[in-house]
């Protein structure tokens, strides 16, 4: 029941700092302009064009619709969510805020899983109004009902979920929202896309074992979210999945770094 409790506290935070709002404002818009694409002179005569082939041409239209949508979540994800909850815990432990908190007959343990499943919680429900909303509107023009555009709803809420572990450490640590802004946009727009091309472009570059181990070091300890976004567009347009290491890798990252940060917040004094 507290764990529920201090679950409800993360969305009323974000309901009072407008970002449940903001998110709901940003999708609405988003699925708008996809109304008005859809409806348009140009796109009617591609979909007359693809009908006149048959199904296979009704379902490469959709499913390109579809991959174009999941593209446009995934920044949305990365950008706005993840702005918008990084003040989350530097918040929570502004003087006055942790005092009351830690005040209360709750373990501090539950305080940073009930924080980390309210945000992640937030997010699904925010995806499930986007991308469910999409795929009714899609389905009901196509007459295709795409199923698996649906399951993409869960990988990027895991792709938000492994970023938002390491946003909560980084907030415990530094108490900072603006240092957990800058290393986590960092890490996700610069650092995992170029190690997931490591091979085909790094390698063709540096020769050096060394310098490879190193990388393919880091690249197997990080989080994967560009990877993890590959695999559900490959699920989308029935492309085979060759490995799920980077779901599998990234699901460890997460573990590993709630854990540090129960323990870390476990043994700090405030």
């Amino acid at each position: 029941m507290i764990f529920l409790t201090l679950m409800l506290s993360t969305f009323r935070e974000a309901i009072a700092k407008k970002i449940f709002l903001g998110f709901f404002a940003i999708s609405t818009l988003i699925i708008l302009i996809f109304l008005f694409l859809i409806n348009v002179d140009s796109v009617e005569g591609m979909v007359n064009m693809m009908e006149s082939s048959g199904e296979e041409g009704i379902k490469q239209l959709v499913i390109g619709f579809q991959v174009a949508m999941i593209n446009i979540s995934y920044l949305l994800i990365i950008t706005f969510c993840l702005v918008s909850v990084s003040s989350f815990i530097p918040s929570m432990l502004e003087k006055g805020n942790i005092d009351l908190l830690l005040s209360k007959p709750v373990s501090r343990t539950n305080i940073i899983l009930a924080k980390f499943s309210g945000g992640v919680v937030l997010i699904f429900v925010s995806l499930v109004y986007l991308i469910g909303l999409v795929w009714l509107i899609l389905s009901l023009k196509s007459g295709f009902w795409h199923v698996p555009f649906l399951y993409s709803i869960f990988w990027l809420t895991l792709s938000f979920a492994v970023v938002y572990s390491l946003i909560i450490f980084i907030g415990l640590v530094s108490q900072s929202t603006v240092l957990s802004i800058i290393i986590s946009l960092f890490l996700v727009f610069i650092i995992c896309p170029i190690l997931s091309v490591r091979e085909e472009v790094i390698f063709s570059l540096v020769s050096n074992s060394t310098v490879q181990f190193i990388i393919n070091f880091l690249y197997y300890i990080l989080p994967k979210p560009s990877d993890i976004n590959k695999i559900s567009m490959n699920i989308i347009t029935g492309e085979s999945v060759v490995s799920y290491m980077p779901v599998y890798s990234s699901v460890i990252f997460m573990l590993a770094v709630l854990s540090v940060s129960v323990w870390y917040f476990r043994k700090k004094d405030y």
